[in-house]
């Protein structure tokens, strides 16, 4: 959920050949006129999706969290000191976090001592534009969808790796269960009891018929990239070459992405508990799905007007004033918390994330695309 600052850069590639390849930076660099600005064209095609505006705020609440949890990250860690500093096992968290932004993982180059070199923006923007153009059906089943998974995960039939709806007027219960779905695979993956050779139609889950057994199949089939014989590994990965890939942080931080998501009201909206500083949030009251959505009012809630860089991770209260970003951290920190005890997924995890992270109101809607009534509704309240 970020609008990223390009950092132009044509490189040879592995192979020798010149390439470009899609990357983000926090720093301030100059754009060059011949890449498109994606931190402009973004919110204007209905990008938004992102968690910060020329800042790295998933990143950083990842961060946050991993400091405050049982893992004992540095306290002085920030973003740019993880990149400046090589901590490639730490970075390797946040690769899973942007994962869900890149899962054609375009945003960094293909090499094998490096997993955080980033490139210029322009192929993960190309693939991203593909699915705005008119008619296009960004799922399994269409032309678009098949071949490029970044316009089927913003747009179309993956959009619960953003904890949104794949459609207006989806049931949160049903958007709720590919949700929980995910989870599920991806902290068996990061606790060990998926491995990562899995191929995606042998993926298996507890379920009374084949599409609930084998979830992954609904996804991806042979015309797919990646395909439904690929493994976990190929999905989360792209098969790159960097030599020391933890998939499990990687899956773990797909989840985190999720959470995070979850809190962000152009993606889903949580009912206001009352008379809580910061503003703190509960049970889901709506789900929102992209297409069609006033992107204006989704970037108000993808935390761009807030500075982050000088935000010491170590002081949750720090973010207070990011709308929604204190329960992320929380829950973000639990779950790591999970994933240190090696906690299986049936009993603790499963309970919390169903019944208490991602429960829904009673008074509950359909999911859709009107974020802007969210939004004067969160205005009046803070008059």
């Amino acid at each position: 959920m970020k609008s990223p600052i390009i950092k132009n850069k044509v490189s040879p590639s592995t192979d020798g050949q010149l390439e470009t390849s899609v990357g983000i930076t926090a720093n301030n660099q100059e754009f060059d006129p011949s890449i498109p600005k994606i931190a402009e064209l973004k919110y204007s095609v209905g990008g938004g999706v992102w968690l910060w505006r020329q800042q790295p705020l998933h990143e950083t609440i990842t961060i946050a969290a991993l400091i405050a949890s049982d893992m004992n990250l540095d306290s002085k860690t920030t973003y740019d000191k993880a990149i400046e500093e090589h901590q490639y096992d730490t970075l390797e968290f946040l690769r899973g976090v942007l994962w869900n932004d890149d899962p054609a993982n375009l945003l960094f180059y293909n090499i094998d001592d490096n997993n955080f070199r980033q490139g210029t923006g322009r192929d993960w923007y190309r693939c991203y534009l593909d699915s705005r153009f008119p008619f296009v059906e960004c799922t399994i089943n269409g032309i678009i969808g098949q071949r490029n998974i970044i316009a089927r995960s913003h747009f179309g039939d993956l959009q619960f790796l953003h904890c949104m709806a794949d459609n207006a007027g989806e049931t949160p219960q049903e958007t709720q269960k590919k949700v929980l779905i995910w989870l599920e695979i991806m902290y068996k993956v990061a606790i060990g009891h998926i491995s990562i050779d899995t191929k995606l139609r042998d993926v298996q889950l507890p379920g009374n018929n084949d599409q609930d057994r084998y979830p992954l199949r609904r996804l991806f089939n042979n015309d797919t990239i990646p395909s439904d014989t690929d493994t976990i590994h190929t999905l989360m990965t792209s098969n790159h070459v960097y030599r020391n890939t933890k998939n499990d942080r990687r899956a773990l931080g797909s989840c985190l992405h999720v959470i995070q998501d979850s809190f962000t009201r152009g993606h889903c909206y949580r009912a206001h508990l009352p008379n809580l500083k910061p503003k703190r949030y509960g049970d889901i009251l709506t789900y929102h799905t992209y297409s069609g959505q006033d992107s204006h009012a989704h970037e108000i809630y993808d935390y761009n007007k807030v500075p982050i860089k000088d935000i010491n991770c170590a002081n949750i209260d720090g973010f207070k004033d990011l709308d929604g970003t204190t329960d992320a951290i929380y829950a973000c920190t639990k779950l790591i918390n999970y994933w240190m005890n090696n906690t299986p997924w049936e009993g603790a995890v499963q309970a919390w994330l169903a019944h208490d992270l991602f429960r829904i109101s009673p008074d509950a809607t359909p999911s859709n695309m009107n974020v802007e009534s969210d939004l004067q509704y969160s205005l009046s309240s803070r008059l």
